[in-house]
């Protein structure tokens, strides 16, 4: 969807692009919001933001739940040419009413205001993602709500940092905000995309990039220094 050519890079002659820091903080948030639902999966509790939100749900619970998580693993489908597509999802919740599933992901931020997916930025990006888990979880023969759920958890900065314990110690607590953003999804375009990936992929030339693709705006840019000579490749 935003680079067919960094597609065809990284997937079909497996040149990965340049790697950024792990969003290690992200990757905490998630683990513990996963802790979190999995204390009432399986069980009728309600939580306490599902009440405050009105929301008749449960914590969907299948002997599965932990692949579809995985980023290795991930609800599967295998397209008609044999490709395997996957993706992991945060977590699923079911209508207690209708016993559809809810896709939700988390997201986690930290910015003064509420988080929103109609900002730009990201959003476009975030609520494909959260279609394509639908068309997946359609495509394993789910039955599935069109509405999903965003949790996003936003940093505080307005907090002291330390809580003294009882025994005297400190202990540095990190407080979040949680925003719950609903977002009716319409996965009508994912099979076309799907199909359009797939002819990306097993294909025997390089494609166009994609327009204002940063990455190779940035590799353009740096092999017309190297053709003029003002730049040598070491």
């Amino acid at each position: 969807m935003r680079c067919p050519r960094c597609f065809y890079l990284q997937r079909t002659l497996k040149i990965s692009p340049p790697s950024f820091p792990p969003l290690t903080l992200a990757i905490a948030t998630d683990a513990l919001l996963k802790n979190e639902f999995d204390a009432i999966r399986g069980t009728d509790e309600m939580h306490p933001l599902w009440v405050e939100h009105g929301l008749n749900v449960r914590a969907f619970e299948h002997p599965d739940i932990d692949k579809w998580r995985h980023n290795f693993t991930g609800m599967q489908t295998t397209h008609k040419s044999g490709v395997l597509i996957y993706g992991a999802v945060d977590d699923v919740w079911q209508d207690r009413d209708t016993g559809e599933l809810i896709i939700v992901d988390y997201k986690s931020t930290s910015k003064q205001g509420d988080p929103s997916i109609d900002e730009g930025g990201w959003g476009d990006s975030y609520k494909r993602q959260m279609e394509i888990y639908q068309w997946l979880f359609r495509q394993a023969g789910h039955t599935v709500s069109n509405t999903g759920y965003f949790l996003y958890v936003n940093g505080l900065k307005d907090r002291v940092f330390y809580d003294r314990l009882e025994d005297g110690s400190i202990d540095g607590v990190m407080r979040f905000k949680t925003t719950m953003i609903a977002y009716e999804g319409n996965d009508d375009w994912v099979e076309g995309a799907v199909d359009r990936a797939v002819e990306c992929f097993l294909g025997d030339q390089i494609p166009e990039s994609g327009e204002g693709c940063e990455l190779c705006t940035h590799m353009n840019k740096r092999m017309e220094l190297m053709l003029d000579g003002l730049l040598r490749d070491t």
